[in-house]
């Protein structure tokens, strides 16, 4: 299904060709399913994070002899962390990712004390899926989340690493029968004894025999009985418990439930029961719907001194509204709040979000101080106080300003946290973001700052983070001489700040810094279109603001190819000035001239000048108004346009329209124009016997051949004619029926085609499918067609789920040499890591080998 701003592009013989899906993998918020967990620290505190124990050793990490240059910043995960657990030596960091810069971390990485990663920790294939909890109990590590295997072996949502090798161990999770039917969210220890929480029922496949709580050998993995007698209402909870600590001889658990072992209103969110029994304490919580607990979810704990901490989604305590906004401050034995830290009232304690509902992830405490994570941008009702992340007292609650000064970028981070870890000095911070105080500072999903001051040590990393890894999608692809140039909705590269655009070497994949400085690079939002020419570089996209000058470029600019500078006689600052209203998509050249289409009416504030697409002076910036005369029905087209091409004479063009310059039924999808004059070609397109029955996405011309990608089936009311790619005249617009053979399963494929590019004999497809002329897992989101019979290239495109193809969509395609490079939102190639944190990879055009 196509997503929007949805676009494709391919440029006529200089294999610029783009394609682009907005929205993304990692731009959507993470509904967390994590908990937190907790275990005293040798300092006394402990700590807690949406899964994980959240401290660890009260170590000092001394990082004065790794230093890096200033332009290089922290660990560059291509997905959420969820989870953080330090050993003492080592750092074993969980979540929703696949790779951080250079290392390969199937859901899963070990760090050394300075941020590198440890190679005697062998992952390999590592996890199927998200680790959200781990923690370390002697020489082990035990993780829990929702996958199902570990470098092959069964391990349902619970596993037992050796801390060295990272080695499976097999008596607790033997081959046959172990772990539980859904997903693990927290882990704790006491004594001999492992806590597992989660939103599970059977454990080695018994059935109510672990009600979201389980009590687990540390060694074996046997379940207790008498923790938790197996049937419906003897053991757990009735809905997901998130959160686990230790303290003092007591278990408190958190989560979504309402009811302990059957009885109704007994533990609502939160619960402190006996670790050997599993007796419930009423004297903590008193049965009743008002007399025990909070109105939301539980997701966080940590202790000091007498006090519990919790965190979560909820606004009331024991029925008081307002009374804990997202966090409390309780009696470990009474269950009484602290109205000291937390006043009654909607402004006067907790976190709120300004951007949706507010939410406390991740607790840890260090001496007098409480920090707190989540997903919330004020703190006691001062907006802009605590972007996702704060430090309070722990008697009074009173916020610290120096390690959060109020402002937009003065403190936190640009997205949700979901971990905290104590270590000597130094916070590590883990979640779901970009930069840390500002865009100008990248972190992207983890973090290591000072714990007085906030400050970001940007030495924490990696020590090679010289290539690979765009953070989230490359959405357009040009490949230039020795350059390649990419854009896409990407805040960084390798670690460097890379805001939307990046330029690359393409030997040594290396950052230009000198197009996109440190401090004040590139675009807001997303580039989705890339076109080199005329010594320029000219992007298209859903940006105002280009190095920091807001309206300085609506959806189009142009730079200098070398130092990044704007072209402001092109596109002069200031709204009404340059660009349009609406994002430009897609980009194509032709003479002196650059067209642009995209989902736009307006060029420089001129109302219906430039209808979906326009012709503009390639140093000037000035439209054509011979191609698009101002008006309604003059120029262009009634939707938007995601693909141009061009070839001759001729503009193609392709999108979601029926419409020329207001002549209904002209031009389904796809039209041929005049470069000069924008007259619409009939003979391609004869009046309501034209086009397609859904939108283009993406063109290749090949002589006289144009082949079409989209979302489409039919074309010219032909059922089936066209599953998502056609072959057509250039000329005519007659179907290439030996390509494509009518029928559903006898041409194309089974979901979008959202880029191509043609080399010699073969035509190279990316998008949203993994079908191929009715073959299941014969074309993961790639595919390597014959130009004459359209028969799939099974050499480079070997049948099965995990012998071809991306895991995820490929947007766009370029091709040089024998490399063909490829950008989406995939993480894994055939199974295993992909290149440039998967945002990009560079393949072997002839066996789709990794390059």
């Amino acid at each position: 299904m196509r997503k929007l701003p949805l676009r494709i592009v391919a440029v006529s013989t200089l294999a610029i060709l783009a394609a682009a899906c907005g929205g993304d993998d990692t731009t959507a918020p993470i509904t967390l399913d994590g908990g937190s967990d907790g275990n005293v620290l040798p300092d006394g505190s402990t700590g807690g994070d949406s899964g994980d124990s959240g401290g660890g050793g009260d170590v000092n990490v001394d990082s004065s002899d790794s230093a890096v240059p200033p332009t290089i910043y922290s660990h560059l995960f291509n997905g959420a962390v969820e989870s953080i657990r330090h050993d003492g030596t080592s750092w074993y960091v969980g979540g929703r990712f696949y790779a951080a810069n250079v290392a390969a971390a199937p859901h899963l990485l070990a760090l050394d004390t300075k941020g590198a990663p440890i190679t005697a920790c062998a992952l390999n294939g590592g996890f199927d899926g998200p680790v959200d909890t781990a923690l370390q109990a002697g020489g082990s590590v035990y993780l829990g989340g929702n996958f199902r295997h570990y470098q092959g072996a069964v391990v349902d949502r619970i596993a037992k690493l050796d801390a060295t090798t990272c080695a499976l161990d097999t008596t607790f999770s033997p081959a046959n029968l172990n772990g539980f039917d859904a997903g693990v969210t927290a882990l704790a220890t006491s004594g001999t004894s492992l806590y597992v929480a989660g939103s599970f029922g059977a454990y080695k496949g018994v059935a109510n025999s672990s009600n979201n709580l389980a009590k687990l050998d540390l060694t074996s993995g046997a379940i207790d009985t008498t923790f938790s007698p197996p049937g419906a209402k003897t053991n757990g909870f009735d809905a997901p418990a998130d959160a686990l600590i230790v303290v003092n001889g007591a278990l408190y658990v958190g989560g979504q439930f309402g009811a302990y072992k059957g009885v109704a209103n007994s533990a609502n969110g939160l619960a402190k029961v006996d670790p050997t029994s599993g007796a419930i304490d009423t004297t903590f919580s008193p049965p009743g719907p008002k007399a025990n607990g909070v109105n939301g979810n539980v997701r966080a704990f940590a202790t000091s001194g007498t006090a519990l901490y919790v965190g979560g989604q909820f606004t009331a305590y024991q029925g008081v509204p307002n009374s804990a906004n997202r966090l409390a401050k309780i009696d470990l034995t009474s269950g009484a709040i602290d109205t000291t830290f937390s006043p009654v009232g909607a402004a006067t304690n907790g976190f709120t979000n300004q951007n949706g509902p507010g939410s406390v992830n991740a607790l840890a405490v260090s001496g007098g101080a409480l920090y707190v994570g989540g997903a919330f941008t004020a703190y006691k009702g001062v907006n802009a106080s605590a972007n996702h992340l704060a430090k309070l007292d722990v008697t009074t609650g009173v916020i610290d300003t120096t390690f959060s000064p109020v402002g937009p970028t003065a403190n936190g981070t640009n997205g949700n946290v979901n971990a905290l870890a104590v270590s000597g000095t130094a916070l590590i911070v883990g979640g779901q973001f970009g930069h840390y105080r500002g865009p100008m500072s990248s972190a992207h999903n983890l973090a290591k700052v000072d714990l007085i001051s906030g400050a970001q040590d940007t030495a924490f990393m990696p020590a090679n983070n010289t290539v690979n890894g765009f953070e989230r999608s490359v959405q357009a692809l040009s490949v230039s001489g020795n350059t390649i140039w990419t854009g896409g909705n990407f805040w960084t590269y390798a670690g460097y700040s890379a805001n939307a655009i990046a330029k690359l070497d393409d030997a040594t994949y290396a950052l230009d810094t000198t197009f996109g400085p440190a401090n004040g690079n590139g675009f807001d939002a997303d580039v989705l279109d890339i076109l080199v020419a005329n010594g320029s570089v000219y992007a298209a996209g859903v940006f105002n603001t280009y190095r920091g000058v807001v309206n300085s470029a609506f959806g189009v600019a142009k730079l200098d190819v070398k130092s990044g500078a704007l072209d402001t006689t092109f596109g002069p600052s200031g709204v009404g000035l340059n660009g349009f209203n609406g994002p430009a998509t897609s980009l194509a050249t032709s003479g002196t001239s650059i067209y642009v289409g995209g989902q736009f009416t307006d060029y420089k504030g001129v109302a219906n000048s430039a209808n979906f697409l326009a012709k503009l002076d390639w140093n000037s910036g000035a439209i054509d108004a011979t191609f698009s005369p101002v008006g309604a029905n003059t120029n262009g087209f009634n939707l938007d346009v995601f693909a141009l091409a061009t070839s001759g004479t001729s503009l193609y063009v392709g999108g979601d329209f029926a419409s020329y310059r207001g002549v209904a039924g002209s031009a389904s999808r796809t039209a041929k124009l005049d470069l000069t004059s924008g007259a619409l070609d009939t003979t391609f397109s004869p009046p309501n016997a034209n086009g397609f029955d859904a939108t283009v996405e993406s063109f290749a011309v090949a002589g006289n051949v144009l082949y079409v990608g989209g979302a489409f089936n039919n074309y010219k009311n032909v059922n089936a004619s066209a599953n998502s790619i056609a072959k057509l005249d250039a000329t005519t617009g007659a179907i290439d029926v030996t390509f494509s053979p009518v029928g559903a399963n006898a041409n194309g494929f089974d979901a979008d085609v959202l880029s191509m590019v043609v080399v010699g004999n073969s035509v190279y497809c990316g998008g949203a499918f993994n079908n191929y002329r009715g073959v299941n897992a014969s074309a993961n989101s790639i595919a390597k067609l014959d130009t004459t019979s359209g028969m799939i290239d099974t050499a480079f495109s070997p049948v099965g789920a995990l012998t071809n193809g991306f895991d995820n969509d490929v947007f766009v395609i370029a091709a040089q040499g024998s490399s063909l490079f490829t950008g989406g939102r995939g993480f894994l190639y055939r199974g295993g890591s992909a290149g440039f944190g998967g945002s990009m990879t560079v393949i072997d055009q002839k066996s789709g080998a990794l390059k």
